[in-house]
This record gives C-alpha cells, sequence and structure tokens, in this order.
C-alpha cells in the first residue's frame, strides 16, 4: 500500500505541480504539531493537496502516508477479517437481502452451490443451464479496483471463465436505480461507505460515503479510469468529482449531469450499513461497496477490511475520521509508541 500511495502521488504531481504549493504557514505549523507524534516531520503533501482541490482545510487532513504505516495497521491488524471478506460467504453472514443473490461458487478449485454445498463440476454444468443472463463473475477474494469482475452474457462463457478461475463467485447482475444510471449508464454505480468503530466506546458511526461513478465504458473504480464526488452529511453530492489524479470535473464528462443533487434514501444508507458494520469484527475502520437497485432497495456489494481510500473525504476537505480524528490519533500515538518502547 505504501508503494501504491507513493505512485499515485507521485503521479498527481506531475499531472498537477500546483496542488502541492504552500499553503497557510500557521496552518502547515499546526498540522505537522498535530500528526508528529506518530511521525517525527509529517511530510504536508496531503495538506496541501486537499487544500488546492477543495479549498479548504484543517489540522486533522490525515497525512495518507501516516494512514497507510501507522493508522490502518493499528485499527485493522487482524488478519481474521479476510475471512468474512470472502465474497463466497458474504450471503450466509449478512443475510441474503442485504448482498447480491449467489448462484455457484468455486472455492480452492471446487464447486459449491450457493448454499456452500459441495458439488461436482458436472452438476454446476447442468445447474448453469438453468441460469437467466446476464450475471457477474467475480473473485471471492482479492478483488481490489473491479480486478476480476465481469459480465456474463452465456452458459457458454460462464463454463469457459469457471474452469479458468481457481477462485469465484457467481452472482446476479443487480440492476441500479434511475437516479443513479442517469449519471453513468454503462455500468452500475457504487457508494463507498466507511463506518467507524470508536476504539473509546466501541459504538459504531458513519463516517461518510462517496459516489463513484464509470466514465467512457470504464467500471467505477478510480483505477480503472473512474470518477469520484463525496457526498454531504445530508445527502448531497459535493458539486465536483475527482479522478485517481484529483482532475476536478463539475459535471460528469459523458452524460453532463452535474453533482448538485441529494442521494435518493441517505438515512436509510446510514441504517443499513451500520447494520452490516456490527456484524463484522476485527477491525474498526470498514469499508462498504453499496448500490441502490431499481425497487430503491440499498444493497452491498462486498465490504472492505483493508486497503481504504481516505481521499474521497479529503479531497473534499473533510478530514477522514472527522470528529473522531482525536480519540484515533490518541489511540494509534499510544500503540505506535508502546511498540517502539518493547
Amino acid at each position: 500500500m505504501k508503494k501504491s500511495w507513493a505512485k499515485r502521488f507521485k503521479g498527481i504531481q506531475e499531472k498537477h505541480p500546483e496542488y502541492f504549493h504552500p499553503v497557510d504557514a500557521v496552518l502547515e505549523n499546526e498540522h505537522a504539531a498535530y500528526w508528529k507524534v506518530l511521525h517525527k516531520k509529517p511530510n504536508l503533501a496531503t495538506l496541501r493537496l486537499c487544500k488546492a482541490i477543495s479549498g479548504k482545510a484543517c489540522r486533522e487532513i490525515v497525512p495518507e502516508e501516516i494512514f497507510v504505516t501507522d493508522i490502518e495497521p493499528t485499527l485493522n491488524p487482524d488478519t481474521r477479517t479476510s475471512l468474512l471478506a470472502n465474497k463466497s460467504f458474504n450471503a450466509v453472514w449478512f443475510g441474503a437481502d442485504l448482498f447480491p443473490t449467489d448462484y455457484f461458487h468455486k472455492i480452492e478449485g471446487l464447486y459449491y452451490d450457493a448454499t456452500l454445498t459441495l458439488i461436482s463440476e458436472e452438476q454446476f454444468e447442468q445447474g448453469m443451464q438453468q441460469l437467466s443472463f446476464p450475471l457477474i463473475i467475480k473473485p471471492n477474494k482479492d478483488s481490489f479496483g473491479g480486478n476480476g469482475v465481469q459480465t456474463i452474457t452465456s452458459a457458454l462463457q460462464l463454463k469457459q471463465e469457471a474452469q479458468r478461475r481457481k477462485d469465484f463467485v457467481l452472482q446476479e447482475k443487480i440492476q441500479q436505480h434511475p437516479f443513479f444510471h442517469k449519471f453513468n449508464a454503462h455500468g452500475i454505480n457504487t457508494l463507498r461507505v466507511y463506518v467507524y468503530r470508536s476504539v473509546l466506546t466501541d459504538e459504531f458511526h458513519f463516517l461518510h460515503a462517496a459516489l463513484r461513478m464509470g466514465v467512457g465504458g470504464s467500471l467505477d473504480n478510480e483505477t480503472s479510469g473512474g470518477i469520484v464526488v463525496h457526498i454531504q452529511e445530508d445527502g448531497r453530492l459535493n458539486g465536483f468529482a475527482v479522478d485517481k489524479y484529483g482532475t476536478k470535473v463539475t459535471q460528469h464528462p459523458d452524460t453532463h449531469h452535474t453533482f448538485d443533487e441529494h442521494i435518493p434514501s441517505f438515512d436509510k444508507l446510514k441504517e443499513e450499513s451500520l447494520k452490516v458494520a456490527k456484524k463484522i469484527f476485527f477491525c474498526r475502520v470498514i469499508g462498504l461497496d453499496a448500490v441502490l437497485d431499481k425497487e430503491g432497495k440499498w444493497r452491498f456489494l462486498e465490504y472492505n477490511p483493508l486497503g481504504h481510500t481516505i481521499r474521497f473525504s479529503q479531497y473534499a476537505g473533510q478530514p477522514f475520521f472527522g470528529k473522531f480524528t482525536d480519540e484515533v490519533l490518541t489511540y494509534c500515538a499510544q500503540k505506535h509508541w508502546t511498540q517502539q518502547s518493547v
């Protein structure tokens, strides 16, 4: 993750050198003093970048390298989170009504039906003849950035994909709500939602969300060429979207829709996100990918325990942890210096 962060920042600096000009000296000093408990000399690049893009910044903006090297490993240290993040187990663990309907799985080279009952390859091939297409096939783990996610339109295509993959889950293709369809009709547009479990009280809090959209036929992930717009606390889109390198647009490049409307059923999204998060253990920062289906019901495509993206909110001038930044910093600093003294 550290190398990925450094590579992306290098790309931003090459494309937008103006983003890294110094900001107010008082603010920079306050920012550096605030974060020095985790790093002797915090990098000011994140603060300057967020200020340049959004026009807003504060000392609580989290330096990206500190999040990657200190905060995320401290808040989400347990490797057991990867088990719950396996998409083949989502419907069983969280409830089928909140996640896409599963049809078949392949886990470590073996085939399973929707109930995770072991079946033969012949039974899988017989069953797939009864399916209605299109469907979605995706890796049941390690699908960062949409890697390996594919639309399947026929039984023959499914058979070919199934034979070449060691692990996958075959799911329904959710039809998105018209509100999101109007921004980008080439693919599904998801919301990345972040939930925080307090280090002080263990209560779950909805932090913020961002709308991700494809561009020019791409997936909605930034790494695939998509754009992202932060959603304000009341559910209104923030007014501008950014791509992977921080380039701002005030309307969708393809459809020309502006980013100033309210997300439908935003309060319900908060409610459902907390419901899912409370079933996730061993981590305190939880990323959920949500979609509003054509019936107006919030569904979740996956949950992310690691590799979190803090820039979606921060490029809009909002610190990733918001009002919980002080408690997160204190907690991580205590853990950091305890480890240093061992």
